[in-house]
């Protein structure tokens, strides 16, 4: 007897047993595993999540930086989706998408913890131009993430067709539909889905399972490679994160971790001012950022009007050959003629100039975002890259999302 339970339970060890990487572990086990989840919203197995697991486990190193960042990024996810009534279980959809980095773009120009598209981020108006993208910011993307889950859900009443339909737009998710017989199962669907938004649902099937069953695989456990506790400087003057990081010993590379928000290492001015984290071990220095931070720094790298309020900028501490310098940079910027193309927006457009909509705005006398096809705009840029800019005139839109995504 005793033989024979041995036998039974080296049986149930080969074939359900705990696996080290994604070859030997069965589809039984996943689909136990994955139905015993105990998730907000719906995770169902199918044998296209397999290959999304088995690489999670080939790459632990990948998988343990994800850990360690869930462990700061979820509680700030799930404070969001609570706000707007909505399962937390939506988390692992950011978990996939940008694996927790919300400085992460993609080459159509999704951005931020969310991968939110520009149009998605324009529909609720969050801000995003050449030196802030709001997509970036984990609190404010997540509440416009949820009420975006929000709108969808009433629509579809189903989370795998929400995520879906994120991934892909509702407009092609709804063809989608129409060819599969209308039916609103999302297996029943999957077939019929384009190759770039069908496999977001089961992703985020292995993320979820990856980030629950880790330890199971011989992955051990990590913590945010950055400093969590933070104390805050509200900034209402131009400044760079190297000036920040002289004064505090913040390396930048921390200081773009807790700050993904300002897309070119600069704060720009803003009357209300931004908030801008550091570690809290070295809030000690803050105290000294009034005398020695606020200086005007280098305007080339502002790329900002041609004619520079430098009272926005602090003139009021430049002194002597600061001042001499940037009354020269000043009249650096040349005009050129850009013809507006089908497909384009004033938001893209600023981005590819390395300008911001309301300049372009202003040098237009443009009174909305609004554009016309074949319309002329007028757009100062640096006068030593005028040969690139003019270059962009003859770019098709798949061109110019290339270079924005470079930004």
């Amino acid at each position: 007897m005793a033989r024979w339970f041995l036998v039974l339970g080296l049986f149930f060890f080969i074939k359900f047993g705990s696996a080290k990487n994604g070859d030997s572990i069965s589809d039984e086990l996943l689909q136990s595993r994955i139905a015993s989840m105990n998730s907000t919203i719906e995770l169902t197995w199918h044998p296209s999540v397999k290959p999304f697991i088995e690489e999670y486990l080939n790459n632990p190193e990948k998988v343990q930086e994800l850990v360690g960042r869930s462990k700061y990024y979820f509680p700030l996810l799930e404070k969001s989706l609570k706000a707007k009534g909505l399962p937390t279980g939506l988390k692992y959809l950011a978990a996939t998408a940008s694996a927790l980095d919300p400085s992460a773009v993609t080459t159509n120009g999704a951005s931020g913890i969310w991968m939110m598209t520009y149009a998605v981020s324009k529909m609720y108006k969050l801000k995003v131009n050449t030196y802030i993208d709001e997509r970036r910011d984990p609190n404010k993307s997540s509440l416009v993430a949820a009420q975006h889950f929000k709108d969808l859900y009433s629509i579809y009443k189903s989370w795998p067709l929400v995520i879906a339909s994120y991934g892909c737009s509702p407009v092609t998710l709804n063809k989608c539909i129409r060819i599969s017989g209308n039916s609103l199962y999302f297996w029943d669907i999957y077939p019929h889905m384009p190759a770039f938004c069908k496999d977001l649902y089961p992703k985020v099937v292995a993320t979820a399972y990856i980030l629950n069953y880790y330890k199971e695989h011989g992955i051990s456990t990590a913590e945010p490679n950055f400093e969590v506790a933070t104390d805050s400087l509200l900034i209402n003057k131009w400044l760079s994160f190297d000036q920040i990081s002289a004064v505090t010993g913040t390396p930048v590379n921390e200081l773009r971790e807790l700050n993904p928000i300002f897309r070119k290492d600069i704060i720009p001015f803003n009357a209300e001012g931004y908030v801008v984290k550091v570690p809290s071990s070295k809030s000690k220095n803050i105290a000294f950022l009034k005398d020695s931070v606020y200086r005007l720094i280098n305007v080339a790298d502002l790329q900002a009007d041609p004619v520079l309020n430098l009272k926005e900028v602090g003139a009021d501490s430049v002194k002597g050959k600061e001042t001499s310098a940037a009354s020269e940079k000043k009249f650096t910027k040349k005009k050129l003629i850009y013809k507006v193309k089908k497909g384009d927006n004033i938001g893209d457009l600023a981005d590819c100039f390395d300008v911001t909509p309301k300049e372009i705005k202003s040098w237009n006398k443009l009174k909305s975002n609004n554009l016309k096809y074949g319309q002329n705009l007028n757009i100062w840029v640096e006068g030593a890259k005028i040969g690139y800019y003019k270059k962009i005139n003859t770019m098709n839109q798949a061109q110019k999302k290339k270079i924005r995504a470079k930004d």
